[in-house]
């Protein structure tokens, strides 16, 4: 990285004479040999770029502490590094430096920098540095694929998150990563799309065999029925595909999200989710009565709610704390959290829907039942809305 720094500053350095140097007619041999070694600044500018990319990117093995969420956020991380020494004490060692008078503003900001995922801070610190000492076109290639791999290594950091610390982290992981790399790319104002075009020799053999199998070949011929020519296009074609980046990200962003949405919506009131879809299948594949089915006892019904009913608060409250971990932003966590909220409220409207099938005086159902269930139902739908609106309130 530090010949990144300086080979950027040379080129930077280089422009601005090469500037002054075109300003006047007598210096303008000077600035056509400067245009040289410019030329030959960023080729080896950009060979350690690419350097730095496929080390820290590409190639990166994550080390445990690299992915030791979410008391990496909470800086009280202590799994030992490479190095031998362990987060809690370089966090000690951080704490001091701040102690000694360093700005508050400056430090926070380090810390949130220092918890970000390693590969996706080398990406985003190679390509701000190279930004503006490179042409817009080699810059966008670089940036393409350094973005593709980024986004792969946080795929493959949330599986190991998800197997270390449970579905919530991964999930929160891989949407605070995403949403920060698309934010970061922003500024570029860059398309990240490209064209790949690749010889296809799938069909060499046959063409191989067709022209030695036909005896009148004309090899000297200068019309398009000359042998060769036609060998070439019968046995190789190019084979194009469009990559792009940008819309990669969104893709995988928007897989993350609603991956967070089913898992929340899962954890949060599953019983319920569960019971409306047992119910769903239930009345389309059975031939009986609906309110006769096992899934309409007004004792197992009673049980889905109580459950989802007494676990409503503490699941909630976790969810949000975690949000608030990961997601700085109180606006992102609310869009993130209404989803699961319309999808629980959808599917409390399903189960009264299934409800008003029950006759009271069957299957253990009765006034008193049927006022109990309703009441837990009023309180878990009030309880996912007041986790909305104090999002809303920070």
């Amino acid at each position: 990285v530090a010949d990144l720094d300086t080979l950027c500053q040379i080129v930077s350095v280089l422009r601005e004479e090469r500037a002054l140097a075109n300003s006047s007619p007598t210096t303008m041999a000077a600035a056509r040999a400067i245009s040289s070694v410019i030329e030959d600044a960023q080729e080896r500018l950009i060979f350690c770029a690419n350097a730095a990319l496929n080390r820290e990117v590409t190639k990166f093995k994550p080390s445990p502490s690299d992915l030791d969420y979410p008391a990496k956020l909470l800086g009280t991380s202590t799994i030992t590094t490479e190095d031998g020494s362990d987060d809690s004490k370089q966090l000690a060692t951080a704490a001091a430096g701040e102690e000694a008078g360093s700005s508050d503003a400056v430090q926070a900001q380090l810390r949130v920098y220092e918890s970000w995922f390693p590969p996706m801070r080398s990406v985003l610190r190679v390509l701000s540095k190279i930004f503006r000492v490179v042409e817009p076109r080699v810059f966008e290639d670089i940036a393409l694929e350094s973005v593709q791999s980024c986004t792969r290594c946080l795929k493959d950091g949330s599986a190991v998150v998800l197997k270390n610390s449970g579905v919530m982290h991964a999930d929160l992981f891989l949407v605070k990563h995403l949403l920060i790399l698309r934010e970061q790319l922003s500024p570029f104002d860059i398309q990240l799309r490209a064209v790949e075009r690749q010889l296809d020799f799938s069909e060499a053999g046959k063409a191989v065999t067709r022209f030695l199998a036909n005896r009148n070949r004309r090899l000297l011929s200068m019309s398009t029925e000359n042998a060769l020519v036609t060998l070439l296009r019968e046995g190789v074609s190019v084979q194009e595909s469009s990559v792009d980046s940008k819309r990669d990200l969104e893709d995988a962003l928007r897989s993350a999200c609603n991956d967070f949405i089913e898992h929340t919506s899962s954890t949060v009131a599953g019983s319920v989710l569960d019971f409306v879809e047992h119910c769903k299948g239930v009345s389309t594949t059975s031939s009986g009565p609906f309110k006769d089915q096992s899934c309409m006892q007004g004792e197992y019904v009673k049980a889905v709610f109580t459950h989802t009913s007494e676990l409503l608060t503490e699941q909630l409250d976790e969810v949000t704390k975690q949000m608030a971990l990961y997601l700085e932003n109180p606006a992102t966590q609310s869009i993130l959290l209404k989803p699961v909220i319309r999808k629980i409220t959808r599917a409390m409207d399903d189960a009264r829907r299934f409800m008003s099938e029950a006759v009271d005086g069957e299957h253990g159902w009765e006034a008193g039942m049927r006022g109990d269930i309703g009441k837990m139902m009023e309180e878990i739908e009030s309880g996912v809305k007041s986790a909305t609106a104090k999002l809303s309130a920070r």
